[in-house]
């Protein structure tokens, strides 16, 4: 189970425990962002067009984009 699938299965969880300092805040921003890039490649774009499309959507550069990539796809 990666980390993306693991937040999106127990959001409740993991948004409870944001807001109570267990968990970094930036992980939710993360999440979203990577949630935006799963869509694009679900809509049948490329990795390069995906990751281009979500950096410009959540305002953050394609290289933070790569990275939370490769966060989120590490296994839990």
């Amino acid at each position: 189970m990666t980390i993306y699938q693991y937040i999106s299965r127990n959001i409740d969880r993991v948004r409870n425990e944001v807001r109570l300092g267990l968990m970094p805040c930036g992980l939710l921003r993360h999440w979203e962002i990577y949630s935006r890039y799963d869509a694009y490649k679900k809509m049948q774009h490329n990795v390069s067009d995906a990751v281009l499309f979500a950096a410009n959507d959540m305002h953050v550069s394609e290289r933070a984009v790569f990275k939370i990539i490769k966060k989120m796809e590490q296994n839990a």
